[in-house]
This record gives structure tokens, C-alpha cells and sequence, in this order.
């Protein structure tokens, strides 16, 4: 590679540079890409940003359980998740096993604690108005009154839905009692049942029209599926049967029906006589 130097430059601003070992002189043109790399910009001094709140572990842990997220406290704070996570675990255990037994508390009625369960009432009261139990979530936290709310929540109809109880622990799995609306219809599968989702019911499809041809002699065919037809037509076939014995006659029916038999109204059908007797002029039946 030849090293140049600048020598001079020119009134048209033109730099001159010369080869130190030739002599020879070559033109540089002055052009935004020389002066960026003879004079740098200055970096733009980066504007501080104002600090989050100071949070302790022991605060971080209290807003936790009183039902905060890691995300709202990372926002909150200016930390990562991941930091605030370190002291927000043990207490998001803790709230999880509160969800766990409040799912085998019993809620309370009218007539005192269900004996069902609370999360056997919930499971079937979702399946009662048209939603999938598997996809219910539970989750639990402990206010600042000391005492545990419950949640339950699922998706329906691209929305998701929430019911809340208060827990109080005690024994045979404690008792809870519904906060809202949709908390008490959870717990009665009559108000579930009654407020289901009504559902389309299917319209079926219209038959195939059947095709019309004409032919050159002017008969007219017609073409049907038969198949679609008897499959629309095939239905099971429902026989009823009497089982009833017949009833027995009474003496006197027996004693009257031993007595001479009256014809029935039924008339009977005439018999053909035979070739033979017709030529003769015998009849075949005497007695008719």
C-alpha cells in the first residue's frame, strides 16, 4: 500500500497529497466521508432516567401476597423480573397452597356448609354452562385485613371470567363464602344450569334438487340421489309391544259360549265348483 501526505491545498479546496517515496502527487477531494473521519460527532449525552421505588425484600414479599405480580413490581422498582422473582417466590408458593385448600373448603349455604367441595361445586357448575373445567385457574391472596380471597378464573366466548370468595381455614377443610354474583351462581348447579348457554341447534341441509333431462324423443328423465335420501329417511325403527296377558273369561262367558255359534257378519268367500259338476249339475256343497 503507497503512504500519500498532505502537502497543500488547492483555492478550489482540494487536498494535495504527495507520495513520499515518489514524489508523485495525487488529489483527494474534501468530501463528508473525509470530514466525518477527520472530525467525529459527538455523541448525545444519554438523559438519566428517573429511579423506581425502593422496595426491600420483606416489602417486595407483602405486596406479593397481597396480590401483586413480579411484572407490576419489576415496573414499579426499575429491576428485572428475574431479581424480584428471587424474593417473590416463597410467597408465591404460599398463595398457591392457600388456592389449593380453598378448592377443598366447603362453601357456605343458606342451610349451613355444602357438603360438597368447592372446587367439585365450581368444576360442575362451569361444565353446566358450556365451558371446559380443565381451563380454570386458581389463584389466592391475603389482603391487608389478613383475611384470603379466592379467584377462579376461565376463558368463555373469548373472554375470560372471574369469581372470588373469602376464605376462612378451620376445620374439615374450612368454609368460604361467594363475594360476587358469578361466585354464588358457581356454587348452586340449579342457577348454573338455569343460565346456560343456549345452543344453535344444527339446521340441516337442504336436499338435492333432482336433475331434469330431456331427451330427442321427448321423454323426460329424472335423476335423484338416493343414497341422500335414505340416508335423511333412516331413522330406528320403534316397535311396541303389549305385554298385558289376555284376560281370562269369567264362567258365565264359558257357559254362553258353549251355546250354539252365530255366524259372523264377515261374509264368506263362494267356492269355485268343479268342471265336472258344473256338467253334470251336481254341487259339490250340499249344505250351502
Amino acid at each position: 500500500m503507497r503512504k500519500l501526505k498532505a502537502q497543500r491545498v488547492d483555492p478550489d479546496g482540494t487536498v494535495i497529497c504527495v507520495d513520499t517515496e515518489s514524489g508523485e502527487e495525487f488529489a483527494l477531494a474534501v468530501d463528508h466521508t473525509l470530514r466525518d473521519a477527520l472530525a467525529p460527532p459527538v455523541p448525545t449525552p444519554e438523559v438519566p432516567t428517573e429511579p423506581g421505588i425502593m422496595l426491600s425484600p420483606r416489602e417486595i414479599q407483602a405486596r406479593v401476597r397481597a396480590g401483586a405480580t413480579v411484572d407490576e413490581l419489576a415496573d414499579v422498582t426499575g429491576e428485572r423480573p428475574e431479581k424480584i422473582y428471587r424474593f417473590a417466590h416463597p410467597v408465591l408458593l404460599e398463595r398457591s397452597r392457600a388456592a389449593e385448600l380453598a378448592r377443598a373448603s366447603h362453601p357456605a349455604g343458606i342451610d349451613g356448609p355444602s357438603l360438597n367441595t368447592l372446587g367439585e361445586l365450581v368444576a360442575e357448575c362451569i361444565t353446566l354452562r358450556g365451558n371446559s373445567a380443565a381451563d380454570a385457574s386458581w389463584d389466592a391472596w391475603r389482603p391487608e385485613d389478613g383475611r384470603w380471597v379466592v379467584q377462579v378464573g376461565w376463558p368463555s366466548n373469548g373472554n375470560n371470567e372471574f369469581a372470588h370468595w373469602r376464605y376462612t381455614p378451620g376445620s374439615h377443610g374450612g368454609i368460604t363464602e361467594p363475594l360476587d354474583d358469578l361466585a354464588v351462581e358457581l356454587t348452586e348447579p340449579e342457577l348454573a344450569r338455569s343460565s346456560r348457554r343456549t345452543v344453535m341447534s344444527v339446521v340441516p341441509e337442504a336436499p338435492e334438487a333432482p336433475q331434469h333431462e330431456v331427451l330427442p324423443d321427448g321423454h323426460e328423465h329424472v335423476t335423484v340421489n338416493a343414497d341422500r335420501i335414505m340416508e335423511q329417511q333412516s331413522s330406528p325403527l320403534e316397535l311396541e309391544f303389549d305385554d298385558t296377558p289376555p284376560a281370562q273369561p269369567s264362567d258365565g262367558e264359558r257357559q254362553r259360549g258353549q251355546g250354539p255359534r252365530h255366524r259372523s257378519g264377515k261374509r264368506a268367500t263362494p267356492t269355485v265348483p268343479a268342471w265336472e259338476d258344473v256338467l253334470l249339475g251336481v254341487r259339490s256343497h250340499p249344505g250351502e
